[in-house]
């Protein structure tokens, strides 16, 4: 029960990061080449990312353990 409630909550984050990420690399790819903030801003969406998808392990971990304990 709590690892299926784990793997949806952790697939809506997931499609969530990488919507956000496709979003805004179309901006960053138009933006002026003498502004650098765009490449400071796509590798802080990139590790963001990173760090959804290692929250999500730690769900899907979470809700397995919860499952065998409860």
């Amino acid at each position: 029960m709590f690892t299926i409630g784990a793997i949806i909550l952790t697939s809506l984050l997931m499609w969530s990061a990488s919507r956000g990420n496709k979003k805004d690399r179309a901006e960053y790819d138009r933006a002026p080449f003498d502004d650098r903030s765009w490449i400071l801003l796509l590798h802080l969406r990139q590790d963001l990312k990173l760090v959804v998808f290692l929250l999500a392990g730690i769900v899907v971990m979470l809700g397995v353990i919860a499952d065998r304990t409860g």
